[in-house]
């Protein structure tokens, strides 16, 4: 007889940072994401900050199984679990993740996993030293357009990709938009400003689109609405040279007024046979100069991502699962957390060009 393994016990640590709550009809996040993982028990949450208590307490009247702490360190010693779940601001996130990481646990690490690349080389130590699985919560590759987008690079259909261009424009940090004084808006907290809060995002899908690494940096980092925090970004706009060529520009802003939509989302592919167009929804289009194309070389297309209470819907749980069956089958996971170092490193790189005027090459 067969018998199947007993889910793997996991720990979530902070609750500020795309947590949500277990309430079934509102606040999708990543709680709900791990606990309706089948091979995922909750074991544990602990939150130390004052002002998540009701959240805490909200938890544990949902899911009186799972043990509340308000100390790491008494978590740790306390309970028997297999991987922690860290949903903290990325000067938290860096502390916990050394102590976790010491003790054996494997890691999903919200983004970001801390405010500077250097922080996290000694987490990549232990992770390599202890053999653990440590994945950053950048989930876009697992949209069905960005998986489908990549289908057709390997097909061909695009010819050799060679330029890619991403836009995130949204709202102002200001009174009734973004408080200025959230943690995501702050030094102490986040460790820059609109880069440093979103830009991962695009500049992992750069990667995954590319199959290269970052060659050399240049940016534009600017304070221009005089609202978020004097020392950091609300409009920033990064030139990238990959080692095989490639191109890519990111330019994002908290620059709307809020009369309007409030956000502006803008990707795109450029191939010497063909091109992508993608507004970040389910509708893309693709234009080709491919022989397979020529019935119909401009076609629009649409992938609705399947809807779930869970942070991102499907595509966001289908990454959660990956890292769970990373964790099973000791593969790679899909973002590592050396994929998060050298995203780190890309976004200091752009801090320091925009700082000193200069085009920062990466070694290595």
């Amino acid at each position: 007889m067969v018998h199947s393994q007993p889910p793997l016990k996991a720990a979530i640590i902070g609750l500020r940072n795309h947590a949500g709550s277990l309430d079934p009809d509102k606040n999708h996040g990543l709680i709900k994401s791990f606990a309706t993982q089948p091979d995922v028990e909750v074991v544990a949450y602990c939150e130390w900050d004052p002002d998540q208590a009701a959240a805490l307490a909200a938890l544990h009247h949902a899911a009186p199984q799972a043990r509340i702490y308000t100390d790491l360190t008494t978590l740790l010693a306390t309970e028997t679990f297999d991987l922690a779940v860290i949903l903290l601001p990325p000067s938290e996130a860096i502390t916990a993740a050394l102590q976790l990481a010491a003790a054996g646990k494997h890691l999903y690490i919200e983004k970001n996993a801390a405010r500077r690349a250097s922080e996290v080389l000694p987490l990549c130590e232990l992770a390599a030293q202890k053999g653990l699985v440590i994945q950053i919560g950048y989930p876009w590759q697992s949209h069905p357009v960005a998986r489908a987008i990549k289908d057709y690079l390997a097909q061909g259909v695009l010819g050799q990709l060679v330029a890619m261009e991403a836009r995130l424009v949204t709202t102002q940090v200001g009174p009734g938009l973004r408080d200025p004084q959230h943690w995501m808006y702050r030094a102490a907290g986040q460790g820059g400003g609109i880069l440093h809060m979103e830009g991962g995002h695009w500049l992992m899908l750069f990667h995954y689109f590319s199959d290269a690494q970052v060659k050399s940096v240049t940016a534009l980092c600017s304070r221009v609405t005089e609202q978020i925090e004097v020392g950091i970004e609300d409009a920033a706009t990064v030139a990238l040279e990959f080692t095989n060529g490639i191109h890519a520009c990111l330019h994002m802003g908290y620059l709307l007024s809020g009369a309007g939509p409030r956000n502006d989302l803008h990707f795109a592919l450029r191939g010497t046979l063909g091109g992508v167009t993608w507004p970040l929804t389910g509708e893309f289009t693709v234009a080709s100069t491919a022989p397979v194309w020529q019935g119909a070389p401009v076609r629009t297309l649409r992938l609705d991502p399947v809807p779930r209470a869970a942070y991102a819907d499907q595509w966001g749980y289908a990454f959660v699962s990956a890292f769970v069956q990373a964790i099973r089958t000791g593969s790679r996971p899909l973002v590592s957390m050396e994929d998060g170092y050298r995203l780190l490193r890309i976004i200091d790189a752009a801090y320091e060009s925009s700082s000193t005027g200069r085009r920062i090459e990466l070694e290595g």
